[in-house]
């Protein structure tokens, strides 16, 4: 999948921005223009209004707040902590203290050089200045990893936060460019000393800002931006149950609202195929994208994601999945198309994986991978049992198809696809699924005989067999399979006696990251590349600093607290209007 040249790119955001703005002002636009040389009412005001409390919006206001300026939160939904509290919390830091004290060299050049070869390979070129992007997409990379350490570190000062490291790789971990693949994940520590999640996050930095006289006012959506005579953001209107109300920003409007992976619309218009849902808490509808239209913002990465492959069945139940399957586990295992063929590394990363999805057959006219399917042995469900999405040791899931033998499989999985017509359309099984599944398990035998995965590497890197450490250390106590001790632990032979079993997989996000851009000082900049005057954006609702790369685990976290921090900086030094 490509991209067009960086001028070529501009032009086309910024005639579709234009485009776009011009169908969408209708709403609020004239709330926008309300305030410009007339008299506002405001009902309250501060020196930030922030819209959004995930972990971009919590330090932003923390950020701000000690360097003495006051702030208001405003969240859309009934709670606080926006998808942040529903993750599993990691924040990807390159060259962050553990690191440091730890001896593991981060150098600089070497870490810009990883990120600019995974965010844009189509351009990357280590003997080009900037290694070949445009020094707007390297500028924000580089603040990256100049800000991104000092961020956190900020936030632990203060007292908001506490942080461990979890050495696991990163996503891209064999890149010869990447000369520090672990070590940059960080968590929040919790009370008693372990792993926190994103709700400990969220906990956490709500805690410092409640301690501090700064609440999070919810129920609160942000339907406006205000501006005034010369086009500054200086206040938002939002829609509350008791009716709209105004907030004055003496310094700055900041917006860390989420994505829009709950607006179909966007989603069908915006994405490059068929993504069904996602992991992002229902309020990511996207209000940033209008917003920023009505506000002349330029878009970018507007096609992008941090995605991942969910079950159909969850998918069909609601929008809003609880998790994504984010390693299928089992090594007597393979995911396969409708045409019951391999298409990738299963054991890559989940980001990387979904994109897959949107691969086009331009003979069929079809996504020819629209929707796969994990494929198991009866040894794979007892071994890898209670590891997601396979169930429990003696308990039976709704996503899970199992029949006899392959034959009956395949006619078992079409019954559920066609069962979940609704949600995911007319998909048919290619007439040789069952043929081409039963070839395609016979040469994934042979190979896991000879532990190498001659189609797509599997097991071949760190990042593979990461997650099977832990348990094929041992046989799981009370069954009846033993894990041998082999080189490639991903790999082993199907059983030859069924029952067999497999689930359906859609592509997903955990949410989009396509929306307003930023400039390294995390100012929204216009379709001319200025700044828009007291407008600030950070985490997933601006057009994300990393493109379409997902650097390591927790990246989407990492630079939402990194460019948040940056925000709540810059709009507590600029002068008060």
């Amino acid at each position: 999948m490509t991209k067009p040249n960086d001028s070529s790119r501009r032009d086309f955001i910024r005639n579709s921005t234009l485009a776009a703005g011009t169908a969408m002002v209708a709403g609020t636009a004239a709330v926008a223009a309300e305030a410009k040389g007339a008299k506002t009412k405001w009902d309250r005001e501060a020196d930030i209004v922030i819209a959004g409390s995930g972990a971009a919006a919590l330090a932003a206001a923390i950020t701000a707040v000690t360097a003495g300026a006051s702030v208001i939160l405003l969240e859309k939904a009934s709670a606080a902590g926006g998808t942040t509290a529903k993750s599993d919390g990691g924040f990807w830091i390159p060259n962050n203290r553990h690191m440091r004290a730890k001896g593991i060299a981060d150098p600089r050049d070497h870490a810009i050089d990883y990120m600019v070869r995974y965010s844009y390979p189509q351009l990357y070129d280590p003997n080009r200045p900037r290694h070949g992007v445009d020094e707007a997409e390297h500028a924000l990379i580089a603040t990256f990893y100049d800000e991104a350490a000092p961020a956190v570190e900020s936030l632990e000062k203060a007292g908001a936060l506490d942080t461990l490291m979890f050495e696991i790789p990163d996503y891209f971990e064999h890149a010869p460019q990447n000369k520090a693949p672990r070590g940059r994940i960080l968590f929040a520590k919790t009370q008693a000393g372990g792993i926190g999640s994103g709700a400990e996050i969220v906990r956490r930095l709500k805690s410092w800002l409640t301690a501090h006289d700064t609440k999070v006012l919810t129920r609160h959506r942000v339907s406006a931006i205000l501006r005034g005579e010369a086009g500054e953001a200086i206040g938002v209107e939002a829609t509350t149950p008791a009716g709209p109300v105004r907030f004055r920003a003496r310094k700055g409007v900041i917006f860390a609202t989420g994505g829009y992976t709950h607006d179909p619309k966007l989603m069908l218009n915006f994405q490059p195929g068929p993504v069904y849902g996602g992991c992002a808490v229902p309020t990511a509808e996207g209000d940033f994208v209008r917003l920023g239209i009505e506000s002349g913002a330029m878009l970018g990465n507007m096609w992008s994601a941090w995605r991942g492959q969910a079950l159909l069945d969850q998918i069909a139940e609601s929008r809003s999945v609880p998790r994504c399957v984010w390693q299928p586990p089992g090594d007597s295992m393979v995911v396969v198309n409708k045409y019951g063929r391999r298409v990738m590394n299963e054991k890559r990363n989940y980001h990387d994986r979904t994109r897959m999805h949107f691969v086009w057959d331009p003979v069929a006219c079809e996504y020819a991978n629209q929707a796969m399917f994990m494929v198991y042995d009866q040894r794979s469900a007892e071994l890898f049992a209670g590891n997601f999405p396979i169930p429990d040791s003696g308990a039976s899931a709704p996503w899970t198809v199992t029949a006899p033998t392959i034959a009956e499989l395949g006619k078992a999985i079409q019954a559920r696809l066609d069962q979940l017509a609704p949600t995911v359309g007319q998909l048919r099984l290619a007439s040789d699924f069952t043929a081409g599944l039963a070839d395609q398990i016979a040469r994934f035998d042979a190979d896991a005989a000879k532990g190498v995965d001659s189609q797509f590497e599997r097991g071949r890197h760190p990042y593979d067999s990461e997650w099977h450490k832990g348990y094929t250390s041992i046989a799981r106590s009370g069954t009846r399979w033993k894990v041998p001790d082999r080189p490639n632990i991903t790999l082993y032979p199907f059983q030859k006696n069924g029952p067999y079993h497999a689930v359906i997989l859609v592509a997903a996000t955990l949410d989009t990251n396509g929306g307003p851009v930023i400039d390294p000082k995390a100012r929204v900049i216009d379709i001319h590349g200025r700044p828009i005057a007291g407008l600030y954006g950070a985490g997933n609702c601006i057009a994300a600093p990393c493109g379409p790369a997902y650097w390591g685990g927790g990246a989407t976290i990492g630079l939402a607290l990194t460019y948040g921090v940056i925000a709540g900086r810059e709009a507590a030094a600029r002068t008060a209007a």
